[in-house]
Formats: C-alpha cells, structure tokens, sequence
C-alpha cells in the first residue's frame, strides 16, 4: 500500500515538472515596442520682445510730428511802424512801361493785414543828382487800395507800374515827357515806417542792360 502511495506521489510530481518545460502554445510573444519622441516646438509671440526691440540699450525714437508748412494767420492789423517796404526793381528801358516790385514785410508781428493805399504807402523815383522824376504822391492811382497780409518770415510782392513819364508841376496826366536813359533811386515807405532804397538804370531801347553809365538818346 505505502509502494503505491510512492509511486502515485512521484507520478504526479513528474507530470508537473514535464508540464511547465513545455512551451505554451497559446502565449503570443511581444515584440519590442518603439519609444516615440515627442519634440516640443515653442508657438513664436505674435508681440516683438521688448528686449529685441531695444537691443542697443536705448529707447526707440518717437515718430516727430510733422511741422505745418502753412504760413501763420494774421491776428489784426498792422502797425505802420512794424512794415518794411524794399523796392526790388531791375534795370529797364526808357520809352516803356517800368515795373517796380515792392517787397512788404513785417518786423515783429508774425502775420497781420496791412490797409494798402496811396495814403499808407509813398514811392518816389529820382534821377541821378537829385531831381524828382515822379511818385505816388503826385500819382495816387498807381496804388491800388485793398488789404495785404504782411508777414514776418515770408515776403509779400506788389507789383507798381511807373509809366516812364515824367511828373510835370505836381501832375500826373500820363502825357507827360518821357525820362531819358540814366541811373535813379528810387524811395519807398509805409507811411510812419522806416525808408528803403535802390538803384536802377533806364537805358536806350535796342542795348544791352549792364550797369554802365546808359548814354542818352540824341535830341
């Protein structure tokens, strides 16, 4: 009986040892599985660095306002005193027409309106030695009355036209004699300001205008 018993025992223990040696068939082997890396890509600020933007270690620079080009309005009237007059006339020829630029400008006001008239404003033309030859005082109609903005940093031109005539006894009737070539001055002024001159010629139609002596015309 304890013969069978042993046998039985040993048996069995056999069956288990055989058992496990054996594969199982029903395991399914696992392959190696591939590690994934991940690369983490940092999203660009849509706002520019502040430490990019000042990498000079300076401030950047404030965009200037641009400055007006509009010259300035006038803010009253003038004060006779405060306008300068300079007379801008080139040389020209007897027998014709002259031109007689004034240029008109202030002295402090930056821009006030100026009431032009003969009675604010006097020309005279004399020739070479003193001798009137005409002005605005015996021609008041060659001033034309209306309002001047004068300016202090920007010139205002006004044309007078002086026929080439000379003024005789205080009379401007237009028929009077023409002035011969020669050398003259002329003076202008708003009345109760300070007095501006130049030189110019006259000289004989058909020559060259040089700033020689102009010859006179035979009779």
């Amino acid at each position: 009986m304890f013969s069978i018993v042993l046998l039985l025992i040993v048996g069995i223990s056999r069956f288990f040892i055989n058992g496990s040696d054996e594969p199982d068939d029903t395991a399914t082997p696992v392959a190696d599985e591939p590690t994934a890396t991940v690369t983490v890509t940092p999203t660009p600020s849509a706002k520019p660095s502040k430490e990019a933007g000042n990498a000079g270690g300076n401030k950047p620079d404030k965009p200037k306002k641009p400055q007006s080009s509009a010259p300035p309005e006038p803010t009253g009237e003038c004060s006779p005193s405060d306008i300068v007059v300079e007379p801008a006339v080139t040389d020209a020829y007897s027998y014709d027409n002259v031109t007689i630029p004034l240029q008109l400008r202030t002295v402090k006001s930056s821009a006030c309106t100026w009431k032009l008239s003969a009675d604010a404003l006097q020309v005279r033309i004399s020739q070479k030695g003193g001798d009137l030859v005409w002005s605005t005082v015996d021609c008041p109609k060659a001033v034309p009355t209306r309002e001047i903005v004068a300016r202090r940093d920007v010139v205002t031109t006004l044309p007078l036209t002086w026929s080439g005539r000379r003024v005789v006894a205080g009379e401007c009737t237009g028929h009077g004699p023409w002035v011969k070539p020669n050398f003259f001055v002329i003076v202008a002024a708003a009345l109760g300001g300070e007095p501006s001159s130049a030189t110019f010629g006259l000289y004989k139609p058909g020559t060259a205008l040089s700033r020689t002596e102009p010859d006179s015309p035979a009779n």
